[in-house]
Formats: structure tokens, C-alpha cells, sequence
């Protein structure tokens, strides 16, 4: 049952992480990303409310018609999922005003987009590139005490050796501060065209703030919106099944600038080697949906 006392808090509080209000939306695969989004966060609950407008403490009711039905948007959106998620929706009035109320609840299991299981070959195929590059660097011992630049050099130099045109510590975007363009680890291009960056990082220890930096850091530097992007991180760990653990709960659950939509910790069932492992995220970015792969790199002590 929508609570309208639940929905005119969430309205009136400056931090509610746990809201999406739309003016005006009732497209399945908009539904289907935002239902999937709150499914997925910490909070009990979360609700979608349309024919609202919110920004932080304030917020307007512009309403929706009266004869407009909402039950078949939603029940497509829901076809859309890959789980079916525990939801309440209806029509409630404000200041005089309708607008429709969809109540999420916290999933126990991630729920994902389906499309995002289909993701187009030209991503597959670089992440295997990417994947290979990784398996050779492990076998290196050169590189088992190296800096990050010269682990990031050698990446590079395979990728490129597979076609890939990188531009190795661009400038673009902006800094971390926020002041001047940062530098990108490795950027590519792919028929003169923004293809894909790494945002790479040497980690002993799961340093929360650190990779917040850096997973932060590749959506200032990604200006164009790239359908894909990688944080590659080198992981010198005696338990590295612990570390991939405790890695993945924190990524899933870390406040991205963009809205995370699902995660899918399974992304390399395909990939059976156990000192390689990544995952994604997915996200909604300006209405499209796009993939953040998380990929985490043993490397072996000497």
C-alpha cells in the first residue's frame, strides 16, 4: 500500500538517496532501470514517484492526468527484469494534484536489467583482450614490485599490439579536485572515436578511499559518455578471495555520479582462473544504460 506520508517525507528530506522523481515518465525501460535501482539499494525501500519535481530540500508538484493508467508501463517494465521485485503502485494526490506512486522494496538477490546480458561484441571482445593482457603481466615477474605506470605501460603495449589506439596519460575531463583536466591512465579509440578508458590502481589493501577516488575519477574524464569503461585494479594480497569479496560488496554499494542501476558479481562465469576476477555495474547515464567492468589483478609476491 502507498504511503502518502511516506512519499511527502521523502519529498521534504535534503538526503533521500532512496527517491526518483520524474515530471513526466512512463516509458517500460525507464521504469524497469529505476525499479531495478532502488531493488538494489541498502535502503528498505525506495519509491518512484511521477509528476514530481526534486532538488534536495525543495520540490513541486506538477501532477499527471487523471485518466492516465499507469498498469500497463509497469507490468512491461517488470517483463523487463530479471527477477520479479516486490513492488506497490497507485495514484495519490498532492497539493490538490495526482501523481503516481510506485513503492520498491530492498531485494534480497540482485535484480538486473536483462538487456544488460547482452552487451554488444566490441566490449566483449576488448575485455578479453584486456583479460589476456592481465594473464601475461601475472607471469612477469618484472613487474611484481613495479609502479603502476610501468604495470599500465605493459598493459598498453599488448592492447595496442591488437589494433586498439590508446593515448596513454591524456588529459581530459577534470581533476579529482575539480580545478583542471586529470589524467587518464589509458585512453582509447576506436575508428577516431572515444571507445573506452582504464582507470588503473596498485592496492594492498582494500582502501576504500582511494578507489572511491579513482572509480569517481573515470566519470570526469569520460566527457562523452562511453557505453563502457574499466577500473583495472593490480592487487598484491596474501588472501585474495577475502580481498575480491570484500571488493565486490563495497563497489556495489559505493554512491557512483551516475545512478547504479545493478551489479552482477558472475560477469566472468565464462573465465575460470581464480587470481583474475572482475565484475560490472551497471548504470543509468542520462537516461542510457552503461557498464563499469571492475576487474582486480593478483599479483604474486615474490
Amino acid at each position: 500500500m502507498i504511503d502518502i506520508d511516506e512519499v511527502l517525507e521523502l519529498l521534504r528530506s535534503p538526503e533521500s538517496k532512496n527517491l526518483i522523481c520524474r515530471n513526466l515518465e512512463f516509458r517500460p525501460q525507464s521504469l524497469a532501470m529505476f525499479i531495478a535501482a532502488l531493488s538494489n539499494m541498502p535502503d528498505e525501500y525506495g519509491y518512484i514517484v511521477i509528476g514530481a519535481i526534486k532538488d534536495t530540500d525543495k520540490y513541486s508538484i506538477n501532477g499527471v492526468s487523471a485518466g492516465f493508467k499507469i498498469d500497463e508501463p509497469v507490468k512491461r517494465a517488470l517483463s523487463l527484469l530479471s527477477e520479479q521485485p516486490i513492488i506497490d503502485y497507485g495514484r495519490i494526490t498532492i497539493n490538490g494534484k495526482n501523481i503516481f506512486a510506485i513503492k520498491v522494496k530492498k531485494n534480497t538477490s540482485d535484480i538486473y536489467f536483462k538487456s544488460t546480458q547482452k552487451v554488444e561484441s566490441k566490449p566483449d571482445l576488448f575485455i578479453r583482450d584486456l583479460y589476456l593482457a592481465c594473464i601475461k603481466l601475472q607471469a612477469r615477474k618484472l613487474y611484481v614490485n613495479a609502479t603502476e605506470d610501468e604495470r599500465n605501460d605493459y598493459i598498453a603495449d599488448l592492447l595496442e599490439t591488437n589494433g586498439y589506439r590508446l593515448k596513454d596519460q591524456t588529459r581530459r575531463g577534470s581533476s579529482a579536485a575539480g580545478k583542471s583536466s586529470g589524467e587518464v591512465d589509458i585512453y582509447i579509440e576506436k575508428d577516431s572515436m572515444p571507445f573506452t578508458i582504464i582507470e588503473a590502481l596498485n592496492l594492498d589493501s582494500l582502501n576504500t578511499n582511494y578507489l572511491n577516488a579513482h572509480l569517481d575519477k573515470i566519470y570526469s574524464y569520460d566527457t562523452a559518455g562511453n557505453l563502457f569503461n574499466v577500473c583495472l585494479s593490480y592487487v598484491k594480497v596474501k588472501d585474495f578471495g577475502s580481498f575480491w569479496d570484500k571488493y565486490c560488496t563495497h563497489v556495489k554499494n559505493h554512491a557512483y555520479p551516475v545512478m547504479l542501476i545493478s551489479s552482477d558479481t558472475n560477469a566472468d562465469k565464462e573465465y575460470s582462473y581464480s587470481d583474475i576476477r572482475f565484475m560490472t555495474t551497471t548504470h543509468n547515464r542520462s537516461g542510457k544504460t552503461t557498464w563499469l567492468y571492475h576487474i582486480c589483478v593478483r599479483i604474486q609476491e615474490t
